[in-house]
């Protein structure tokens, strides 16, 4: 699968994963007795990173790190951007049209779509769960992208949105940010426990979950979607090592995997297995709190960027220095800024600065939060080496397991340097909700009016010439700025098992599947 440049992802996985212990996987039968009459027919294992803290919309973003894979199995999504165009294509929604400037929107819906609980996918149930998103109460990591919004059920299928400011991209919003309704009845009646016994209008329903080993789900017969899905089952395993998770795709106990760990891809191709790999625009990088000591100083982030070798960590721990990230946009984007090159392994420079930092009392102390797979280790322990003969700076590591990290770096952002990854093609929403000071996923927390500016005039404007310019501007600031050191070139990836035969597999944002048309041969 080639890169189109014209996709909105959000990559925040870089390796992390649940802790998982002797996972025993269960062998899958690829066909077996149809569901019902409905046709539908066999079981289908995906392995993933690390287990889903919850299903429910509030805590799950279009992220394969986040649970976004068995989200999208449950709920389906209002809207979901294709990778080849870049555009919104509806799926339960049938359209979204602006009006007044771009301040004011309307969401169609589809007719006659329910939840499995029988519910109404209707205007009301899309404006609860927006509202949800909106009370503080509820610690939606969407709370920020609905700040100011004001929702209105016209009537059974229509919805109006009246944004705090004007924005010609809002269905890519919409699809990015907002794009899983779950049923009110089922949150009404249980909103402590939805997260774990969600209910949808997606192509599978909840049927057991075995907390760190399992998530069975079976076919909804109720899904609005004709003859859809084609399987009868669908089970998800988290899975921490890799080696494990290929050795179960090439026996067969497992037929796909979602990854974002380049080795296992390559060794893949290797064993004859069948790899669907798009690469992106944003990378692998290292975030740091720009708002507080010791990184609220550029000097302090300039100094770490240039003590780095990114070639030299990639051939290391990648096998390959062409993973290397020379600039945030890959070279293929219309909108690439080729002058906006990190400053890297400049070891002379690093300490001069680090020397300045120490003059005025502020050496560089700090901490490295990663989460504890093998290769986050791998990461933080080569940056160790790196730092370790340098003058004026230290560094200690933290390693969480999954959950413990997403909490504490992703919910609270609360670190003072931190492994991430940003993974897009078409910029909007992904690089404003990171990179405004006022985006919903701001965990650096980066300040700069330049690029606020450049960010709102995009975000505003379907002139390609604007955007470039404007997205350009960015890049810029990026670079000299360094609210993150990128490393290492992002990519959404699937990896087919040995023996497994899938047509309809089609991954968007950072390797989400449209589970509604998958199927086994």
């Amino acid at each position: 699968m080639n890169s189109t440049p014209f996709s909105t992802r959000l990559l925040r996985r870089s390796g992390v994963v649940a802790g998982l212990v002797g996972l025993t996987l269960g062998a899958t039968a690829c066909g077996g007795d149809d569901d019902a009459g409905s046709g539908a027919s066999g079981s289908m294992t995906v392995l993933i990173t690390q287990e889903a803290k919850g299903i429910d919309p509030v805590m799950t973003t279009v992220s394969s790190l986040t649970g976004g894979n068995q989200a999208a199995a449950v709920f389906d999504m209002l809207f979901w951007i294709n990778p080849k165009t870049g555009k919104a294509e509806p799926q339960i929604a049938e359209s979204a049209t602006a009006a007044e400037g771009n301040s004011v929107w309307t969401i169609k819906l589809k007719p006659n779509v329910k939840f499995s609980d029988g519910t109404a996918l209707d205007a009301e149930a899309v404006k609860f769960n927006w509202e949800r998103h909106a009370d503080p109460a509820n610690r939606s990591v969407q709370f920020t992208a609905v700040k100011g919004m004001k929702f209105e059920a016209v009537d059974g299928l229509t919805v109006k949105v009246t944004l705090p400011a004007p924005n010609a991209h809002f269905d890519l919003v919409v699809a990015h940010n907002l794009a899983f309704i779950g049923s009110p009845t089922a949150i009404r009646s249980d909103p402590k426990l939805f997260a774990q016994k969600p209910v949808g209008a997606g192509p599978f329903k909840l049927k057991s979950w075995m907390r760190d080993s399992q998530l069975t789900l079976e076919r909804n017969n109720s899904y609005w979607g004709q003859g859809k899905p084609a399987l009868k089952e669908l089970i998800f395993k988290p899975v921490m090592d890799q080696k494990q998770r290929l050795a179960a795709l090439s026996s067969g106990q497992a037929q796909l995997m979602t990854t974002a760990h380049f080795p296992s891809t390559e060794q893949a191709r290797k064993d004859g297995m069948t790899v669907t790999l798009d690469p992106k625009s944003g990378g692998f990088m290292t975030m740091f709190d720009t708002s507080k000591p010791p990184f609220n100083d550029p000097r302090a982030r300039r100094a770490f960027a240039l003590i780095m070798n990114p070639d030299d960590r990639n051939q290391t721990i990648q096998g390959s220095p062409g993973q290397t990230l020379k600039g945030l946009f890959q070279p293929a984007s219309p909108f690439a800024n080729p002058e906006a090159v990190y400053a890297t392994n400049n070891r002379v420079e690093a300490q001069k600065l680090l020397d300045e930092l120490a003059t005025e009392g502020k050496s560089l102390n700090f901490t490295y939060t990663t989460n504890s797979s093998a290769s986050a280790r791998l990461t933080a322990e080569y940056w160790l080496t790196q730092i370790g003969n340098m003058k004026n700076i230290t560094m200690k590591t933290e390693f969480l397991e999954g959950a413990a990290y997403i909490q504490k770096v992703m919910i609270n952002n609360d670190f003072q340097a931190s492994e991430f990854v940003i993974t897009f093609d078409e910029p909007e929403p992904v690089l404003y909700n990171f990179t405004h000071s006022k985006g919903s996923e701001n965990r650096t927390k980066w300040n700069n009016p330049t690029v606020d500016k450049a960010l709102d005039d995009a975000r505003n404007s379907d002139d390609p010439a604007v955007r470039k310019a404007a997205y350009q501007t960015v890049q810029a600031e990026i670079v000299k700025d360094v609210p993150f050191f990128a490393y290492e070139k992002s990519f959404a990836a699937a990896v087919q098992g040995k023996s497994a035969k899938i047509d309809g597999l089609s991954l968007f944002e950072d390797g989400l599947i449209l589970f509604d048309r998958i199927a086994l041969k």
